[in-house]
């Protein structure tokens, strides 16, 4: 206002706050907030709240299976209905922790919530397979699923992640052992468990075969075995070849080999279903993405020979660059041999498979041949979605152009026009987009614009 030097305008504007003014004056005085902001806020305490909930749940499913164990009353005994309405308590609490996650994941679509909610049902259903098995006396320690959930974390999971899910699972197991089998050292089991889990985790790093994870198995089960024949030190007293194969810890022993083989014949069975569960793409999955002889592929080299030629040579450019900078060079490089797909719908528009003769754009405007040309990220994204491709495989063909300019009809198109029309007509031959938006995506986009040069 008139007459009002800024330092005194400021101060009337903190006076009039502290005076208690109007909403719409100390809103407008106030710190401004943003519909999106305050959206991202709600989200986010929304957020904390559920994951307390389930931590909360968590802890009372645990609870619950430890203190359940010390009982000596058989499961399927008259004196045991209680005892099954504990554990229905439990499956109930892992249901509703299960639907608060998948609230989560239905309304904020976020990759974090998901695997948070499975790790969490896959965590607790390992645990009352550990309370099921305990309940039998003649059943060993030993033959606890461990090696099955370290592998199966191991596929899921970063390894920082997994490491610390397999100690939660860890604790509680030792927990319900030193209650149930009071004569079984928990620690010794413990440290075994770790370790074959550890060996489980780092084992299923980067498996491409089948076989390997076999091998990771027996050699988890083996560690087990080596480990609580070790951490005894009595397993080797007394023993004669009578008592050879009833001695408690060379049963321990020979039960964690079981263990291990067995994890390694089921994870190889229930692969699939548990990369399409958990939504991760395994180095597996990606070999067999990988094989030209897919039908897919092997249409496209049939139908578009030279733009196949030129995906192949993209990806081993792209795997290069990407194993330089440490990235997972197999995944850009099946990226980058679906990266080219629709131009199976019309491949005569395309130089690379034009064998000699009539050049098809000679006979079309340049705006028609843009719209051909930048068609192809479309057809490949539908053909990609056909097929059920991994999402990152999917979000590289949109990517490897990014926004760059059709620039050959471009050029075409303003040596028709004047200089001030054709700036304005730029934005009409650009990619959609989206630009790449991570390391592999870029990778594959600069490993195509070299193999063109």
């Amino acid at each position: 206002m008139p007459g009002v030097v800024p330092g005194e305008r400021g101060t009337m504007a903190k006076a009039r706050l502290r005076s208690g003014g109007k909403t719409w004056q100390r809103l407008s005085f106030g710190r401004r907030q943003t519909r999106s902001s305050q959206i991202a806020s709600d989200e986010a305490s929304s957020r904390r709240v559920r994951h307390f909930l389930i931590l909360l749940i968590q802890v009372l499913v645990a609870t619950f299976l430890v203190g359940w164990t010390r009982y000596e009353t058989p499961i399927l005994s008259a004196g045991s209905a209680w005892q099954w309405g504990e554990l229905f308590a439990n499956v109930v609490l892992i249901f509703v922790g299960a639907m608060l996650l998948a609230r989560a994941q239905r309304f904020e679509r976020e990759r974090r919530d998901l695997q948070i909610g499975r790790t969490f049902l896959l965590l607790n259903g390992f645990l009352l397979a550990t309370w099921v098995l305990l309940q039998r006396p003649d059943v060993s320690v030993m033959l606890l699923p461990v090696p099955l959930l370290g592998m199966v974390l191991g596929f899921l999971l970063r390894i920082n992640r997994a490491l610390l899910v397999s100690l939660v699972a860890i604790a509680i197991t030792a927990l319900m052992v030193q209650v149930r089998l009071p004569d079984v050292n928990p620690v010794a089991v413990a440290v075994a468990q770790f370790l074959g889990i550890l060996v489980a985790i780092q084992g299923v790093q980067r498996v491409r075969s089948r076989t390997r994870i076999l091998t990771v198995g027996f050699l988890a089960g083996l560690t087990q075995a080596v480990a609580i024949l070790l951490l005894n030190p009595t397993a080797f007293r007394g023993i004669t070849l009578d008592n050879l194969l009833t001695t408690a810890p060379l049963l321990d022993a020979s039960w964690s080999l079981v263990g291990g083989v067995a994890a390694g014949v089921l994870i190889t069975s229930a692969l699939p279903f548990l990369e399409k569960w958990f939504d991760v793409l395994t180095e597996i999955r990606l070999v067999e993405l990988a094989d030209t002889h897919r039908p897919l592929l092997n249409e496209f080299s049939l139908l578009a020979p030279g733009s196949f030629q030129h995906s192949l040579m993209v990806g081993q450019l792209a795997e290069e660059a990407a194993a330089s900078i440490g990235a997972n060079g197999l995944l850009c490089r099946v990226g980058a041999l679906y990266h080219d797909i629709g131009k199976m719908m019309k491949p005569g528009y395309f130089v690379e498979n034009i064998q000699g003769g009539e050049n098809v754009h000679d006979r079309l405007s340049p705006e028609m041949s843009r719209l051909v040309v930048i068609a192809h990220v479309k057809d490949g994204m539908r053909i990609a979605e056909e097929e059920h491709l991994p999402k990152p495989i999917v979000d590289m063909i949109p990517m490897h152009h990014g926004t760059s300019v059709v620039e050959f009809f471009f050029n075409k198109k303003a040596q028709q026009v004047d200089e001030e029309e054709a700036d304005r007509t730029r934005e009409a031959f650009r990619y959609p987009g989206p630009r790449p938006t991570f390391s592999l995506s870029r990778a594959a986009s600069q490993a195509q614009y070299h193999q063109i040069e």
